[in-house]
């Protein structure tokens, strides 16, 4: 198996796991409880959130919200600009990107119901989105501009410090989600100006039904907790000590493994892609020039439709992506960027991890150039 499809899922790392499993077989009371074995869970759990807050370099009176997934802290950050924001003020218009993942459009998609609008702005052929565009997009009454630090498909990093600025200076809401840049890149919450930041442990080797969702301070959030309804660091009901303990160890992790991102893995995308043009002329690596994480290629094999790619590489046990799911396909987020459609449907997002190999490269790129010399043997022999 040759998995290059981390930026939908990642192994999780074997440190975590057994990191949280104490606290399924000895430490398993609740926090909550005044006796001892609740309380002795208090410390962990404050080393845990201290390396979440370090990795997204968060300030200490952040509000922080331990989420299932990235796709439930932007729909709570959504519902609560919503209901805070649009409803008590009238300023109801929201804009994403046509590039932002499936979670943020649904979610502002199903606000126009409420009698909302949103926005789509457009993208740059670089794979990115011009601080012009959401100019452009701008009306008085936009309370929220929604978008990801980078696109899991194309590994594109958009020029948020700018758009902060802007939102800044005309007094919008800027949440930030960056599930596929955490702990591959320097993420400062502090420092990119944003109002909410969101992310998924997935991404990060953490077990899946992690998350997070930062608010800086005195922006509108919903809190979802039980009781007497002042703000806490924690969502209503029981915490769930396993895994905020399993994403506080992802988040070491991933701190420690940045500079690995930086240099390792972003020498073996290179030669990935190195490979693949070595072995099909007539690929194309999208977005190359574009500011892009060190994880993840696009790549367009021509004449080649990527489902068709797709299975053939999962028979032979490559694992790539065309995206669905949480994410746009990868069709409509390359034709969004101003490219045909007909290469857009011939295109495969390949994301790398720290437990990517150079034989894992080698083996995929071989892999991959026999499977497009097949697919084209059978296409000339259905024509």
């Amino acid at each position: 198996m040759t998995y290059l499809d981390n930026n939908t899922a990642t192994k999780p790392s074997q440190t975590v796991i057994l990191a949280m499993m104490p606290y399924f077989e000895e430490h398993y009371a609740s926090p909550s409880c005044p006796h001892a074995m609740g309380q002795e869970l208090l410390r962990p759990i404050e080393k845990a959130l201290h390396a979440i807050y370090h990795l997204a370099g968060a300030k200490e009176d952040d509000l922080f919200v331990f989420t299932s997934s990235y796709s439930e802290s932007i729909t709570q950050v959504i519902h609560s600009v919503y209901e805070q924001v649009a409803r008590q003020t009238g300023k109801t218009h929201f804009i994403t990107s046509t590039i932002g993942d499936a979670a943020t459009i649904y979610a502002l998609s199903k606000l126009e119901e409420e009698g909302c609008a949103l926005q789509m702005a457009k993208v740059s052929k670089e794979g990115y989105v011009p601080l012009d565009s959401i100019i452009e997009a701008i009306t008085p009454r936009t309370c929220l501009i929604s978008l990801p630090l980078a696109s899991a498909l194309t590994g594109v990093i958009q020029p948020v410090y700018d758009i902060a600025a802007l939102c800044k200076e005309r007094g919008i809401l800027l949440h930030i989600d960056v599930t596929h840049a955490l702990g591959k890149l320097l993420v400062d919450f502090a420092e990119l100006g944003a109002d909410y930041l969101t992310f998924n442990g997935e991404q990060l080797h953490a077990p899946k039904g992690t998350g997070g969702l930062f608010a800086r301070k005195g922006t509108p959030l919903i809190p979802l907790i039980a009781g007497d309804g002042q703000e806490t660091r924690f969502r209503g009901g029981p915490i769930n000590v396993p895994l905020e303990i399993a994403l506080g160890q992802a988040c070491i992790e991933a701190e420690q493994s940045s500079t690995l991102y930086c240099s390792e893995v972003a020498r073996l995308r290179d030669l990935f892609e190195e490979r693949i043009i070595q072995q099909c002329p007539e690929a194309s690596v999208l977005f190359k020039e574009s500011e892009r994480l060190p994880t993840t290629s696009a790549i367009a094999f021509y004449g080649i439709r990527s489902e068709a790619l797709l299975y053939a590489l999962s028979k032979k046990g490559v694992f790539a992506t065309m995206g669905g799911g949480c994410e746009q396909h990868i069709e409509r987020v390359v034709e969004a960027s101003g490219i045909d459609h007909i290469i857009a449907s011939c295109t495969l997002s390949f994301s790398l991890s720290k437990f990517t190999t150079e034989h894992d490269i080698e083996k995929a790129a071989t892999i991959i150039g026999e499977a497009i010399v097949r697919l084209r043997k059978l296409s000339k022999t259905l024509l």
